[in-house]
């Protein structure tokens, strides 16, 4: 089976790239950075219909697994067009030319879709985003149920774990930071579910062949603060965690707003595809790398 992966690049796209490569064969969507080494790619601007349409026939997929998104939340907040386009326009414009040739479409999305003011968020919840991120995806994933009848939408939680590239996920940034013994300021009042590459792309394997459809949940098993991640980081990856100060969000300035409680109910991965995340400690424990690591 062919995979064409947008985000190929990223964080979580670039990871998702090395983890699937195993079992499919996977093509990275690529636009302004390498795609990672060893693998079959294509040229893809995402904000080109005339590119999208031209890399699905270069690279013809039986599926896309669309990753790529402007994903910081304060960066959408200052460029909320550019968010636009990129998490909902392109979205669109990618479910529309995925249908047209038949083709499988899997998109991540987020659990900051949801307004946090209790736990255990399912699909059948209503999403009232709090920050122009969680409204832009929120607004792709319509775009993409809407385009293509048989699209997968995948609502990852907190990254943590192993990553790729030079951007770290939620440990990693953690670890980083103790390693070169700055302080960490976390917040003891934002609860997530936390989820690891490797959990993401064991749903993503078993969604990829299939025919489910909708919205799938993708949280960990442990829902933690941020707070509570960092300590647990400290001590599993062996630095002194006295350097991680307990702050609340109150007392962040200048950053947009962040629900407070986001973790996610993956019930319904869990019945039909037979899912289960990673633990928390297994996946901070195989996710340790350096910066100087590049795109491992």
């Amino acid at each position: 089976m062919r995979v064409l992966v947008t985000g190929a690049s990223g964080l979580v796209g670039g990871r998702l790239v090395a983890l699937l490569s195993g079992a499919f064969q996977v093509v990275a969507g690529r636009h302004e950075t390498a795609s990672p080494r060893g693998v079959e790619s294509v040229a893809l601007d995402l904000l080109s219909e005339d590119s999208i349409d031209a890399a699905l026939a270069e690279s013809r997929p039986d599926a896309v697994l669309h990753a790529a998104a402007m994903a910081e939340p304060d960066r959408c907040e200052r460029e909320p067009e550019a968010a636009t386009a990129l998490n909902v326009g392109a979205t669109r414009a990618l479910a529309r030319q995925c249908r047209r040739r038949d083709i499988r479409l899997l998109a991540l999305s987020t659990d900051l879709v949801f307004p946090g003011d209790r736990a255990g968020w399912t699909e059948a919840d209503e999403p009232r985003p709090l920050l122009l991120y969680g409204r832009t995806k929120l607004e792709g994933e319509s775009a993409a149920l809407s385009e293509h009848s048989g699209a997968v939408v995948l609502r990852i939680a907190l990254v943590h774990g192993r990553g790729h590239g030079r951007r770290a996920t939620a440990s990693e940034s953690i670890a980083w930071a103790l390693a070169a013994r700055r302080g960490v300021r976390l917040y003891t009042d934002q609860f997530r579910t936390p989820i690891d590459p490797e959990s993401i792309a064991s749903a993503v394997t078993r969604l990829l062949p299939g025919s489910e459809s909708g919205i799938f949940h993708l949280g960990g098993i442990e829902r933690v603060s941020r707070y509570e991640l960092g300590l647990r980081t400290a001590r599993l990856l062996g630095f002194d965690g006295s350097g991680i100060q307990a702050i609340r969000f109150a007392e962040a300035v200048g950053v947009a707003p962040r629900p407070p409680d986001v973790s996610l109910d993956s019930g319904r991965a869990l019945g039909e595809l037979g899912w289960k995340a990673r633990s928390l400690d297994e996946a901070i424990l195989a996710g340790r790398r350096s910066p100087d690591e590049g795109q491992a």
